[in-house]
């Protein structure tokens, strides 16, 4: 009984901590240019990031780390406080292993012109993230945002263990 309580627990606590959803809504007419960033609640390690571009009016679920294409094609990896990180393409088993540990963190974005891919000024310049669920990580972030031509917000439902960030026209 004992050999077989302890890998459910097991199971069972990683799901508990599982990355979740991350649902983006690009309300606005603007193209983002965005950094994307997951890391684990309790020591902030492990840390898997990357660079995504989201086309305007587009709204998708990423469910993890290897369902972010066409959006990324891959992930860089921090597993330690020292060291570079490792750059993964998706798919990989890494990035299936590491998605249990970590939760979504933050996102910045600017907003780019979709026919120029020029970059608009919008005073939309920080991370956009809930600034109590990293407290331990150092990172500052605001789960809302006015800026002058998007407004947007992020938050969590962890019911749903979904993860959303709405950018609206300003």
């Amino acid at each position: 009984m004992k050999k077989i309580l302890i890998p459910v627990t097991i199971f069972l606590s990683s799901l508990s901590f599982a990355q979740g959803s991350l649902n983006i809504f690009n309300n606005s007419t603007y193209d983002l240019a965005m950094r994307v960033e997951a890391g684990n609640t309790t020591n902030c390690l492990p840390s898997v990031i990357t660079s995504m571009n989201f086309p305007a009016s587009t709204s998708d679920v990423i469910n993890n780390f290897n369902d972010s294409l066409p959006y990324a094609a891959g992930w860089s990896v921090r597993l330690s406080t020292t060291g570079s990180p490792t750059n993964v393409a998706v798919p990989s088993g890494l990035l299936t292993t590491l998605s249990p540990l970590t939760r979504w963190q933050f996102c910045w974005y600017q907003t780019m012109d979709p026919v120029t891919g020029n970059t608009v000024y919008d005073t939309v310049d920080f991370n956009m993230g809930d600034p109590t669920a990293f407290p331990n990580c150092g990172w500052t972030s605001s789960p809302t945002v006015l800026g002058t031509v998007t407004h947007a917000f992020w938050f969590y439902i962890p019911s749903s263990n979904a993860t959303y960030l709405v950018i609206d026209p300003a």
